[in-house]
Formats: structure tokens, sequence, C-alpha cells
């Protein structure tokens, strides 16, 4: 699932309006909707305080935003998928050393 799908899921359930997590954020209404139709990535410094307005673990919002981070980063990449499966190599080794 996607980031902005998730926020959009997670404020539906809770019976809220986009004007308020637009408040709670100080965000502009129409940037949460960009948010959530997947048009912009929400800047990471309010993953944080939009998981406590919605009451969600932030570890759940921040992988479904790296995750889109790294899409943005690599969707036009045709080495992606080889780009990505290095990179998990890399990332494992690093654990093992750690």
């Amino acid at each position: 699932m996607a980031f902005g799908k998730r926020i959009k899921e997670l404020r539906e359930d809770k019976g809220l309006f986009l004007r308020e997590v637009g408040a709670a954020l100080e965000l502009d209404n129409a940037f949460i909707s960009k948010v959530e139709n997947e048009e912009r990535l929400l800047p990471r410094k309010h993953l944080s305080k939009i998981a406590e307005f919605l009451k969600v673990p932030v570890d759940e919002l921040l992988v479904l935003w790296l995750s889109d981070k790294m899409v943005e980063l690599l969707q036009k990449e045709p080495l992606a998928q080889q780009a990505i499966k290095l990179t998990q190599k890399r990332l494992k080794q690093q654990d093992i050393k750690s």
C-alpha cells in the first residue's frame, strides 16, 4: 500500500476531514489532498505528527513513506530492480557487521 492511500484510509476510518489533518500538520488542505492522491510526498518532518494525530505507529507510516520515496527515485530507471537487489544485499552485510 502507498503512503497516501494509507493516510486517506486512516482519515476516513476516523471520520476526519482533510481540513482537520491539514490543521493538525499546519499544511494546506490541497496539499494533504495531493498526498492522499499520491501526487506529492509528505515531508518527512511531518511523519511523527501525522502518526500521533491518526493514532498509528510512526514506524508503520515511515515504512510506507520510505517505499514511496524509493519508487519516486527509481520508477524511471531501467536498472531499478538490480539496484534494489544490490542494496538489499549491502544492507544485510551491514546488519551482519553490526
